[in-house]
This record gives structure tokens, sequence and C-alpha cells, in this order.
């Protein structure tokens, strides 16, 4: 009777036993199921990060050439702000060397600004008649 006692408690351990083993094979299963889904998911981070890269370095170079049209267009300006002083300044009757001097204008700019919007401006519009 005794023999039977052991046999069965020998049966339920090895039972108990398989159980354990069937529970962790299928936790281990599941775990590198869930690993395998991580390791997908980040590469696909890893991929994304990388298009990601390629879009700020575009955007970086889009910002560059905006910024050198800006500054070209800033330099076209300036020109023309220069004109309008050296305008102002003939009509309050300052000399064509002044002119030359303050405003950064050749001899011609400033003779030809003089000229047309200068104190002897009737002169120049008698010579046009």
């Amino acid at each position: 009777m005794t023999t039977i006692f052991i046999t069965i408690g020998s049966l339920l351990l090895t039972l108990i036993i398989a159980h354990a083993c069937y529970r962790l094979f299928k936790l281990n299963q599941l775990q590198t199921q869930k690993i395998t889904g991580l390791q997908n998911q980040l590469s696909a981070l890893c991929a994304g990060a990388v298009g990601t890269d390629d879009r700020i370095i575009q955007f970086e170079q889009a910002l560059t050439q905006i910024k050198e049209y800006q500054n070209t267009l800033d330099l076209g300006m300036s020109p023309q702000h220069g004109y309008d002083h050296a305008i102002r300044l003939a009509r309050k009757g300052v000399a064509v060397n002044q002119l030359i001097d303050n405003c950064n204008l050749s001899d011609e700019e400033a003779h030809l600004i003089n000229r047309m919007h200068g104190n002897n401006q009737q002169t120049f519009n008698q010579d046009l008649h």
C-alpha cells in the first residue's frame, strides 16, 4: 500500500512538474513574441528617425536658401534707399561733392540727381523742352 502511495505521489509530482514546465514553455513563447514585436517597433522607429533626419536636413537647406534670397533682396533695396536720401539732400541744395561723399554715389549719379532734383531743377526742365 505504501508503494501505491509512493507511485501515486510520484505520478502527481510528475504531473505538477509537467504542468509547470508546460506553463513555463508557454510563457517563454509569449515573451519571445513580445520581444519580436518590440524589435519590429524599434526598427520602425529607427527607420522613421532616419527619415526625420533627412527631412530636417532638407528643411535646413531650404531655410539657408531662403536666407540667401532674403539677403540678395536686402542688398538689392539698399541702393534705392541711398538714392532717396540723395534726392532729399539735392532738394535741400546740397552740393554734388557732398552727395558723392555722403551717399556713396558716382560722379555721374550725383550730377544726374542734382540736375533732376536739385535747386536748379527748373533749368533742367527747360532744357528738356
